[in-house]
């Protein structure tokens, strides 16, 4: 191993310590381009675009022999274990604030290698699934906490949006479900997701469908605020508070103060009297514009669903029950709805409860809006 590439491992990571070996008597081709990827954070900047010359060059050193077998297992590698800087304790985040230490020196590999895999060929299917465990991992979107990595997360999701296929495709979806919009590398995310779009023709109300945001709620339509580890792991407020979107469509904020008072409050979601001086203005504030957004993609949502009767369309119940029932914004609405399935024995449709069993439905079936009178006169 030269010195040049031995300088970009970390004796302190366990990713630069599980893949050291690989990085013994590389060919010269082989060298060249774990020490291109090794300055990726040079090329990557904080609105995580790369940088044109530098991904010219990783895709001409990508032809060289192995180097498309080396960037497969450098990924995969990140992908296993915990996160690439190895802290799942979320205590340990609030030692972290305020306090100024030098990145790792194999943070920039770590981007390089994942940029690099964006533009590889091939079947990509296991690759793609690596690439999101590993966006997950550093976008805070695990039920477990791992220390986050905007770059290293802006840099998967760049990656997934320039793989081919739908396997990719599919990764993004579920990563575009899971991570918040509070996140800062979310915008690149939602980029990477049109661009995937655009390329396999998703049609538009296919894009709008998908891409419904969770805020961050819990299957039962709430999401708990507080400090690392009492509330959501991904947001770490001076405060205690529920924020839960009602059967109703109805936004409620309850705001828990020091003695165990609990205060709820609906729009414009306003803090107890003398709330903000006991906690911090900054972390009321951040509460209030979430539940406000909750309120907007609510209203948005309410008028999509009320155009789809006359849409005629149908979807498959895994597709379905994912995006429409089970869905926390969503969901809302379309519980409300009468629906139908396509009877297996394809005698026609009948109908769907809401809450029917998963395997109540085959996974073949076909799901619809229950036609209605003017609907059916119309065609």
């Amino acid at each position: 191993m030269s010195d040049l590439v031995a300088s970009l491992l970390d004796p302190g990571n366990d990713w630069s310590n599980r893949t050291r070996d690989c990085f013994t008597d590389l060919s010269p081709e082989l060298t060249e381009l774990v020490l291109h990827l090794g300055a990726a954070a040079q090329f990557f900047d904080y609105r995580y675009k790369v940088d044109t010359t530098w991904k010219r060059r990783t895709k001409a050193l990508l032809k060289a022999y192995g180097a498309e077998e080396l960037v497969r297992y450098l990924v995969r590698e990140l992908a296993q274990g915990g996160s690439f800087h190895d802290m799942t304790d979320p205590r340990h985040i609030i030692q972290d604030i305020g306090q100024s230490r030098a990145p790792s020196p194999a943070r920039s590999p770590a981007i390089g290698v994942t940029l690099a895999a964006g533009w590889l060929r091939g079947d990509t299917s296991e690759l793609a699934a690596d690439l999101a465990m590993v966006a997950r991992k550093n976008a805070q979107a695990m039920d477990t906490y791992y220390r986050a990595d905007d770059d290293l997360a802006g840099a998967t999701f760049t990656a997934l949006g320039e793989l081919p296929g739908p396997a990719a495709m599919e990764e993004l979806w579920t990563l575009h479900y899971w991570v918040t919009p509070s996140q800062h590398p979310h915008k690149v995310l939602v980029k990477s997701v049109k661009k995937a779009a655009a390329r396999l023709v998703v049609p538009p109300h296919e894009l709008a469908e998908r891409t419904v945001s969770r805020h961050g709620l819990e299957p039962d339509r709430t999401l708990t605020i507080g400090w690392i580890g009492r509330g959501a792991l991904w947001w770490n407020a001076a405060l205690d508070a529920v924020i839960t979107v009602h059967d109703t469509g109805r936004v409620t904020v309850d705001w828990t103060d020091e003695d165990g008072t609990t205060t709820r409050t609906t729009a414009p979601f306003r803090s107890p009297h003398g709330y903000k001086t006991r906690t911090r203005a900054d972390s009321v504030d951040a509460v209030r514009r979430h539940a406000q957004d909750m309120e907007r993609t609510l209203a948005a949502e309410r008028l999509r669903l009320a155009t789809l009767a006359g849409e005629n369309r149908t979807w498959l119940w895994p597709d379905w029950t994912r995006y429409y029932r089970d869905h926390p914004i969503t969901g809302v609405f379309a519980r409300s709805l009468d629906w139908e399935y396509e009877a297996p024995d394809g005698s026609g449709y009948r109908p769907l409860e809401a809450d029917a069993p998963v395997r109540a439905v085959p996974s073949t079936a076909r799901v619809r809006l229950r036609p209605t009178e003017s609907s059916l006169a119309g065609s």
